[in-house]
């Protein structure tokens, strides 16, 4: 069984399947912010999802990072580091893309699910 979570017309925010989390590309609602105001904003939409789901983060298992300018690296990772202090590391990559309409970062999450309702 697959288990939604912040389902719309288009996808849902993240599912859930036998013990797997994952989230679609989460992106900030309010483009004016600097990109590090776009990340905390899309880890706390990845926060409430993952609360949903019974996932904690030291059950992620890899973190995908999208950066529309490669130069913001360094303020990426300060917001990032914070995020997961204290917890043990997923894999992570950080490429950049053409994010497009203001978009400066995006963020995708995966993990190990052993509390989500359809876990084995």
């Amino acid at each position: 069984m697959i288990t939604r979570y912040g389902s719309g017309a288009r996808m849902s925010l993240a599912v859930s399947y036998r013990g797997l989390f994952e989230t679609a590309g989460i992106v900030a609602e309010d483009l004016q912010q600097d990109v590090q105001g776009q990340l905390r904003q899309a880890l706390s939409v990845i926060d409430g999802l993952m609360v949903q789901a019974n996932v904690g983060k030291a059950q992620l298992t890899r973190v995908q990072m999208w950066l529309a300018d490669y130069r913001h690296f360094d303020l990426v990772n300060e917001v990032y580091d914070a995020w997961l202090q204290g917890c043990a590391k997923p894999v992570r990559a950080c490429v950049g893309a053409d994010l497009g309409a203001g978009y400066l970062v995006e963020v995708q999450v995966f993990a190990v699910c052993t509390g989500c309702p359809d876990s084995l």
